[in-house]
């Protein structure tokens, strides 16, 4: 059985625990997890349906015909013309007698939930059931992580043997993400920020200038392959590092390793997000924590389970979070260090390998 199909297995599986008679999966990134099928949805209606007992159909225009039909998936394709069908029909069809239809209730929207209840289903809130079986990734996804990881690490080769003072935040963002473009990215979001802009760690890249003497916070993610996301941050220097980037970084990097330690069997969300939170609150003359210790890693760049300190999840085999302590200062900018981890069987795996040393330019 392959992945998509062992997963729908699975999903299967949950359905009598969670008394539901089907569940209806309607996220790119599920839909992706249960069939290795991606559309492009805008206005049209894609999903998922598993019945209990294991029966499943993929709901697809037939504008995306070619792909849906060849997705690795032993799935049912219902593939509706999208000129003269919602295709809530052939959901509806496929659906049957099943009465209580466990749904992504952050996605499903409003006019298709009505629907679906007007043809007399009765929809249960199934996010936490989809993502649940979603958080612990089998071989082949972590596999996938992994070889999203080695193309971002030589996109950071192109960035170092690239960038120099004088180039914009735009201009360096454009040429990485045309870089992953090359190597097959499906989508990419290099976030290169230099100098005091690299303290909003969301920040926009625009015509800011490098500038000698700048710190360059550099994250970059990208999709890849299968549909799975690699995202590292590492963090540079334009010229002679100045005492607090040095110190910033040693911060940081000490938060890292403890974080990335704590990310193992027995520990919680909570614990790996403490380990950073101790080293970097103990130094508020050097910059402040702004965030969580990271997120989990998917088919969604974000996804649960969080590592914040409101998220209390046990850790299981086959997590994959990134692991991204960072401090800031609005006077100088940000330091951040991100790779992605697994929580192996005897502890946490580095699924990225790039030097982590702060890079001088």
């Amino acid at each position: 059985m392959n992945g998509p199909d062992s997963r729908v297995a699975a999903l299967d599986g949950l359905l009598e625990e969670a008394g539901l008679d089907a569940v209806l999966a309607t996220k790119d990134a599920s839909i992706a997890y249960l069939s290795g099928f991606w559309g492009l949805q805008m206005e049209r209606f894609f999903g998922v349906a598993v019945k209990r007992g294991g029966a499943g159909a993929l709901i697809a225009p037939t504008l995306d015909r070619e792909s849906a039909n060849s997705a690795p998936t032993s799935l049912e394709r219902l593939l509706y013309p999208a000129a003269i069908s919602n295709g809530l029909p052939e959901l509806i069809a496929f659906l049957g007698d099943a009465k209580r239809i466990g749904v992504e209730e952050d996605h499903l929207n409003f006019a298709r939930s009505v629907a679906l209840r007007e043809a007399g289903y009765e929809l249960v809130p199934a996010t936490e059931t989809i993502m649940h079986l979603r958080a612990a990734k089998d071989a082949e996804e972590v596999e996938a992580v992994r070889k999203a990881c080695v193309h971002i690490e030589a996109a950071y080769d192109e960035l170092w043997a690239t960038l120099m003072p004088g180039m914009t935040e735009a201009e360096i963002n454009a040429r990485i993400a045309f870089a992953m473009m090359r190597r097959g990215a499906k989508h990419c979001e290099p976030h290169i920020l230099f100098g005091t802009h690299s303290a909003d760690s969301h920040g926009t890249p625009g015509e800011r200038k490098l500038e000698v003497g700048d710190v360059v916070v550099a994250d970059i993610a990208g999709q890849f392959g299968d549909g799975y996301w690699g995202d590292l941050t590492r963090c540079a220097s334009a010229g002679p590092p100045s005492d607090w980037a040095q110190k910033a970084w040693a911060v940081v990097h000490e938060a890292y390793v403890d974080a990335v330690a704590a990310t193992r069997l027995g520990n919680t969300t909570i614990d790996v997000d403490a380990a950073q939170r101790a080293i970097i609150e103990a130094h508020p003359e050097i910059g402040a924590c702004l965030h969580g210790a990271g997120h989990a890693i998917g088919t969604e760049v974000h996804e649960p389970p969080f590592l914040i300190p409101n998220w209390d999840e046990p850790l299981r085999e086959g997590m994959i979070f990134t692991v991204e302590p960072g401090i800031y200062n609005s006077d100088v900018g940000g330091m951040r260090l991100e790779d992605d981890v697994l929580v192996g069987p005897n502890g946490p795996v580095m699924l990225s390998t790039h030097p982590l040393e702060l890079r001088i330019l």
